[in-house]
């Protein structure tokens, strides 16, 4: 579907139509509207700007910049700490939590130092204006990937918690119909 914020202006034009009111929009509260971006920093800070309460959701995916550089490619022109700092920028304007989208991915970012690292990053970064959504991976065909094992990811979410940044397990939906997050694409 590519990244909203790469298509600023459009993204921006659709969340104030769909936050006004009926006739001309839908009147769905800014608040109920979350604007999901992989840490374009300088779009993220431009957002911060525009008076809207929507929630920000940053794809993550890990703490450091070494894995983040392979898991998130736009990570080598905004690293972790420019992406933080932009997400704190947004929160300080917009008066919004952010939240953190985290794909927790078996024996890649799983780590229980990459949950340390994540947390005290986090918390010195946006200190309770933070939520991180732990994603477990969906199976996908043909990937070499797989969802980390259910006391990994719990000591996962402990260790963030332990850090004073609220961390929960996002509930996966749509499995069964090859729907669910990651899974969108075409078989066979």
């Amino acid at each position: 579907m590519g990244e909203p914020l790469a298509n600023y202006k459009r993204v921006v034009a659709a969340v104030r139509r769909i936050t006004s009111p009926s006739p001309d929009g839908f009147g769905i509260s800014q608040r109920n509207v979350v604007v999901s971006t992989v840490g374009l920093a300088p779009a993220i800070r431009k957002l911060a700007d525009e008076d809207l309460s929507v929630t920000l959701a940053v794809s993550l995916h890990t703490p450091d910049d070494e894995l983040r550089d392979t898991l998130v490619p736009v990570n080598n022109r905004w690293p972790v700490a420019e992406v933080l700092d932009a997400a704190r920028h947004y929160a300080d304007k917009s008066g919004r939590r952010v939240s953190i989208e985290y794909a927790l991915i078996r024996d890649i970012n799983d780590q229980p130092w990459r949950a340390d690292m994540l947390g005290s990053k986090l918390h010195k970064a946006l200190g309770s204006r933070v939520h991180v959504n732990v994603i477990p991976l969906n199976p996908t065909p043909g990937s070499k990937w797989d969802a980390s094992p259910k006391p990994v990811e719990r000591e996962f979410v402990r260790r963030v918690n332990e850090q004073g940044v609220p961390c929960t397990v996002r509930d996966t939906r749509g499995q069964e119909i090859a729907a669910a997050c990651g899974q969108l694409a075409a078989e066979g």
